[in-house]
């Protein structure tokens, strides 16, 4: 095990108030080469997670793979939006729409749910209209249209597309465990807030799963490709993904989840950064991140805005005031 590495969750951050350290950050990194072999890290590389989010180019690899997307005449951003967790801006929303439409659908054939936008800007303008939300404004609703899209495309049922036996989940845990080296049929999952099934992999397995896939998956690779010419449709206006993406989209493409997971991986598949926060909030992460991938390499020491600001972000009060600062405080 690298130097660092334990059992045990790494001290990773600082909260601070003034000089006083009101809270801790705790974690695990994991850093894996090209061929999925640890090479440094802190925290517990074997630890199970559910992948959420951060999976979600795996989840998006077959309307790619199946040539539903040439089939319906839609573009790559139609690819980024199926990678996508979106805030639910007005864009988020068309684009999510666009994909439904293609394929003669409607919002009704989603199952992901509803809840506001994200975004508080987006969230407070829908409210003032009068309108209320709907499932296309689910960050998760890219996927689930893209999901549904597929279905039509192959001719595999609609309304059952959340279950884990259904033909479309089995072809995206089969990916999944391709590229982690393990069996696809005894792989951990739980649903998802969206309702899909959701993996639980190590961290080790996750990062290798991600460095092996962006080296020899065609579908995966167009999928990064997609995500890194539309990174405002990953994320949004706030969205750290985004930020990263828009700064470093040629060399590195990264995936935020929910339960705070992390992936990013080398666009030409040298290395896999998995970052899962102990608390599973994601208080921190970005400065984490920032942190870890300098520290690895994947970054430069001098971040260019809006990384810096993000690295930079300080505590706050009600009133405004800089209060205080999260300080990320580990040497990988």
């Amino acid at each position: 095990m690298p130097s660092g590495a334990s059992a045990e969750p790494h001290l990773l951050a600082e909260v601070r108030r003034g000089e006083i350290v009101e809270g801790v950050i705790r974690g695990h990194v994991v850093l894996v080469d090209e061929q999925g072999n640890l090479a440094r890290g802190l925290g517990n590389p074997g630890l199970v997670s559910t992948l959420r989010s951060a999976s979600k180019p795996f989840q998006a690899a077959s309307f790619v793979e199946s040539g539903t997307l040439e089939s319906l005449g839609l573009g790559t951003d139609s690819i980024a939006i199926a990678c996508a967790s979106h805030q639910g801006e007005p864009g988020h929303v068309a684009a999510a729409e666009r994909v439904l439409a293609a394929a003669g659908l409607s919002e009704s054939s989603l199952r992901c749910g509803i809840h506001l936008p994200s975004n508080a800007a987006a969230a407070a303008e829908l409210l003032r209209s009068g309108a209320k939300p709907t499932q296309l404004h689910n960050n998760c609703s890219g996927k689930h249209a893209a999901m549904v899209a597929t279905c039509v495309h192959q001719g595999w049922p609609q309304d059952s597309y959340l279950e884990r036996e259904h033909p479309l989940q089995m072809e995206i845990a089969r990916r999944l465990a391709k590229y982690a080296h393990l069996d696809p049929e005894v792989m951990p999952y739980g649903i998802d807030g969206c309702g899909l099934p959701t993996f639980g992999l190590t961290l080790q397995e996750f990062a290798g799963a991600l460095v092996r896939a962006s080296r020899s998956d065609p579908a995966i690779q167009r999928c990064q490709a997609a995500m890194a010419e539309h990174p405002w449709l990953i994320g949004g206006t706030t969205s750290f993904d985004t930020a990263l993406i828009s700064s470093a989209g040629t060399t590195l493409l990264s995936k935020g989840g929910a339960a705070a997971i992390f992936g990013a991986v080398a666009r030409d598949g040298s290395w896999a950064l998995v970052i899962k926060l102990e608390s599973g909030a994601a208080v921190g992460l970005p400065q984490i991140a920032l942190r870890a991938l300098q520290q690895t390499g994947g970054l430069a020491e001098s971040l260019p805005d809006p990384l810096s600001k993000l690295f930079h972000e300080p505590v706050t009060n009600w009133a405004g005031r800089v209060v205080g600062e999260i300080r990320p405080v580990f040497q990988i």
